[in-house]
């Protein structure tokens, strides 16, 4: 794949429908198998039509005054039967293909969507998923982009299509069998043709979508004098004349463009109609020749014309096109992803000893792509069951430093370990199930208040006393018994007897998630800026509550605010991505350092605002 751009190189383009072929079938044997009958049923039945119809007319040109009664009458019925039998049977199989490709479709997009989403949480570590080109394969693995098509789309699209070229085949198989030759010629000409109509097809599509993005911002441009929010300054600024200039700029290169294709696209139309209309008028004038000759009987010349006219339906270019093509897309960097089983359950392989002092030894990081690291040698130890704050300004490194410490980063240099322990990549789902955390952009989960704590240790989340013990102390207990379905009740109001809550109760639910976790067996607690939008006041009560409420646990406290970590028993102060100061809040006060200048800095904001 190539990450860049979006495109395939050639030869996954194609071999990724045989590829998604055998994924069907391993992912849905079964229904893979039913769909793929159905389709060459479908597409075999007409064939099956037009030969019953050149042997009625072979008969019906025997038994034309011969009386109801004669063996050649009674072979015409059996004819028309067989008619009568094939044409329910194509619209049943077609009816059946239908729903079983859609139902396959949805199937392969579901499996291929799941695949992604493993392969994505697969790696214990975060970072992937802020690299913009890896979150653009996953935009282009679900079908996201210009024409949105899931992979499963390309199933039913190829569905269809089955049917179309297994009626085509056999059609010129006809065609070839009435006049040899004929239905191999005519049969390479129409693939020809049908092979650029799709070509321009989605190209059309795709520049119909592109001047559409464009077309818009032509149409802002006209709409801007004449929007009230903008028509003042329009007004008072004299920008009409600018307005109109640009408009009239934009409107002409996007529709020189437009006209541009347009006579491209009617040029092309011309010649499809030429050389499809003298391809059709040579193959039913060579018919007509051969049967005027005695070369071929009446009824031969009826089945090479319905095999031409079932031919002519290759000449088609409709959406099954744009979803063989854009689905495959998707459906080739769906295919692209590893397989990934998933992580292992919360308790299934715990920590092999006891949480005891976290050591950052040498501790270096970079961001991927960035020139210069975030931490710069950093060494700290955090005693167990110590409450620890980390200070500094913005950009000191601080939710780098959480990050690490919760095993979410793997280290540029240096390592973090748990007493003798590294946290590695072997071992690092199995330190995350010992952390808990509230992040600045904690998680606001759309299911149940009671999923959304339980959340904190999915393991025991039949545990309804903790539940109710952890909603109380997070002062929440209240507000879940108020709602219409108390702890069953969805927090969102976009579904049925869901809820929308305000800011501070979601706050409140990360906090009792964050106990929860603590409840059952977390042993470290990580808190990053998780009240950056409070006010100072705020802020430092939801500090202090936490210093309350986990005492004796080990609790790492992030904020940028000097004045709310007061409480915590050890301070450490983060600047350009080195603690420069270490120790308790008063001790860094009578220092007289960093962070006694920033936290009287901070003090005289507050107290000169005005009330």
């Amino acid at each position: 794949m190539t990450a860049d751009t979006g495109r395939l190189p050639p030869l996954a383009k194609r071999w990724v429908m045989p590829a998604l072929t055998g994924y069907s079938f391993s992912a849905a044997p079964g229904l893979t198998t039913l769909t793929a009958v159905t389709a060459v049923v479908a597409g075999a039945a007409p064939v099956g039509i037009t030969v019953a119809i050149g042997g009625l007319v072979d008969g019906l040109t025997s038994a034309v005054g011969k009386g109801l009664g004669t063996p050649v009458a009674r072979e015409c019925y059996r004819w028309v039967a067989v008619i009568v039998v094939l044409f329910f049977l194509t619209h049943l199989a077609e009816s059946a293909r239908t729903a079983l490709g859609r139902a396959l479709g949805r199937r392969v997009t579901g499996r291929l969507s799941e695949r992604v989403m493993m392969a994505a949480a697969g790696p214990a570590t975060i970072g992937h998923l802020e690299d913009p080109a890896y979150l653009s394969r996953l935009g282009r693995a679900r079908g996201d982009g210009t024409i949105d098509m899931p992979p499963g789309e390309a199933v039913f699209g190829f569905s269809t299509r089955t049917s179309l070229w297994v009626t085509s085949i056999g059609s010129a198989a006809l065609l070839t069998r009435v006049a040899w030759g004929l239905g191999l010629i005519v049969f390479a000409v129409f693939v020809v043709i049908h092979s650029r109509l799709v070509r321009n097809y989605r190209l059309a599509v795709v520049e119909t979508v592109n001047q559409t993005e464009k077309l818009r911002r032509t149409s802002y441009l006209r709409d801007v004098p004449t929007t009230p929010g903008a028509a003042r300054e329009v007004r008072v600024f004299g920008l009409a004349a600018f307005f109109r200039d640009a408009y009239q700029s934009e409107w002409r290169a996007n529709m020189t463009e437009v006209w541009q294709r347009r006579r491209e696209h009617n040029l092309f139309v011309v010649v499809v109609v030429v050389v499809t209309g003298v391809t059709v008028a040579s193959a039913f004038y060579y018919l007509g020749y051969r049967a005027a000759t005695g070369g071929t009987t009446v009824g031969d010349l009826a089945i090479g014309g319905l095999a031409v006219r079932a031919l002519l339906a290759v000449l088609r270019a409709d959406d099954n096109d744009l979803r063989m093509g854009f689905g495959a897309k998707a459906a080739a960097e769906a295919l692209a992803f590893p397989v990934v089983p998933g992580p292992a359950g919360p308790d299934k392989e715990p920590w092999p000893e006891p949480v005891a002092t976290i050591y950052c030894d040498d501790l270096r990081f970079r961001y991927g792509g960035a020139a210069d690291e975030v931490l710069h040698g950093l060494n700290l130890a955090i005693p167990a069951g110590q409450s620890l704050a980390v200070v500094g300004l913005n950009g000191a490194g601080k939710t780098t430093l959480a990050r690490l410490i919760a095993g979410l980063d793997a280290p540029s240099g240096g390592c973090v370990r748990v007493g003798e322990t590294p946290i590695e990549d072997a071992n690092r789902r199995n330190w995350q199930r010992q952390v808990v955390a509230v992040f600045q952009d904690f998680g606001r989960y759309e299911l149940t208040v009671r999923d959304n704590i339980a959340f904190g240790s999915l393991a025991h989340a039949d545990d309804t006393d903790g539940l109710r013990a952890v909603a109380r102390q997070a002062g929440l207990l209240k507000f879940i018994e108020g709602l219409p379905n108390g702890w069953d009740t969805v927090m969102s109001s976009g579904f049925a007897g869901g809820v929308d809550a305000s800011g501070g109760e979601w706050q409140r639910i990360a906090i009792a998630r964050a106990l929860f976790g603590l409840r059952h067996g977390a042993r470290l607690l990580i808190m990053d800026e998780p009240a950056a939008s409070l006010d100072a006041r705020a802020e430092a009560q939801l500090y202090d509550t936490f210093h309350e409420l986990t005492a004796g646990a080990t609790t790492v406290a992030i904020s940028h605010r000097f004045a709310t970590v007061r409480k915590a028993e050890r301070v450490v102060v983060l600047e350009g991505g080195q603690i420069i100061e270490d120790g308790t809040h008063a001790e860094l006060i009578t220092a007289g350092g960093r962070y006694a200048e920033l936290f009287r800095l901070q003090a005289k904001r507050f107290e000169e605002a005005p009330a």
